[in-house]
């Protein structure tokens, strides 16, 4: 589907993997089920370990200077989620190592080292086999990009007396689940011509890819969509500043790519009003 397109790196979204492992248990309200999805992520993701080594000391100067002398294991007990996913880096382990890794974790909780007080398995293994022989193929799919900055730096904390950056993750699906229901929005009321609604498409289309790239990058959100007007402020800063004061990247070359209507209308031969 996607040939044309040579430059184009298609991903698999890593919670929708996981998900369909999770298929292959017999229930999620299984004592182990809970144990099997956080392993199953350790599995695919690792801590960046200068990051981590941070976080830990700066957690165990907090605990001391509540007046405890912490070990090490009461440290990594002390460390939250929230406080892993704000302080810290993760990234994939690599297509060998994840496979490998995931298939010791479904040997381990398969059969009788499964079971539940009742007696009741964690997996299905007739289900679970197959899932694993069919998601292997895709395990490439969830690996992160090479040469791509998936985390940005928004900030530093003070935590136990030791500054702590704070980090913002481009992964995850958050995004674009949400756009679904944003595309709804895009459209104001029930009833609309198709030049109408080919032109509110496109304008919510161009804001959100607006907003996504502000949030992807350290630049400030702009007081106005209006191209014009921000291109016109831009012109009249550098005569009486010689400096832009608002992001503006020109809209880039049109490719020819049909858009909402006039796909539509491409496949069914009409022509959508100029």
């Amino acid at each position: 589907m996607f040939e044309e397109w040579k430059h184009l790196n298609i991903r698999l979204d890593i919670w929708h993997f996981m998900r369909r492992f999770s298929v292959g248990c017999t229930t999620d309200s299984h004592q182990l089920y809970a144990t099997f999805m956080g392993r199953l992520s350790h599995c695919i993701f690792m801590w960046d370990e200068d990051d981590l080594k941070a976080l830990k000391i700066a957690k165990q100067s907090e605990l001391e200077a509540k007046g405890r002398t912490p070990s090490e294991a009461d440290v990594l007990r002390s460390i939250s989620q929230s406080e892993l996913a704000l302080h810290c880096k993760r990234t994939t382990r690599g297509v060998r190592e994840t496979q490998v890794l995931i298939e010791r974790l479904i040997q381990g909780l398969d059969g009788d080292n499964g079971r539940d007080t009742l007696g009741v398995p964690l997996i299905n293994s007739a289900r679970m086999s197959e899932i694993v022989k069919s998601q292997k193929k895709h395990v490439t799919c969830i690996q992160d990009p090479q040469g791509i900055q998936l985390y940005l730096q928004t900030g530093n904390v003070l935590k136990g007396g030791h500054p702590l950056p704070t980090y913002r993750c481009a992964r995850g699906s958050t995004s674009l689940e949400s756009f679904h229901l944003h595309l709804n929005r895009f459209i104001p009321g029930t009833l609309a011509s198709d030049v109408f609604f080919q032109a509110y498409l496109l304008d919510g289309l161009s804001r959100w890819n607006e907003d996504r790239a502000v949030a992807a990058s350290k630049d400030e959100q702009s007081c106005s969509y209006n191209h014009l007007l921000r291109h016109a402020a831009n012109t009249l800063a550098e005569e009486v500043l010689g400096e832009k004061i608002i992001p503006y990247v020109g809209p880039r070359q049109y490719t020819g790519e049909l858009i909402g209507v006039e796909y539509l209308y491409q496949q069914t031969g009409k022509v959508l009003q100029d």
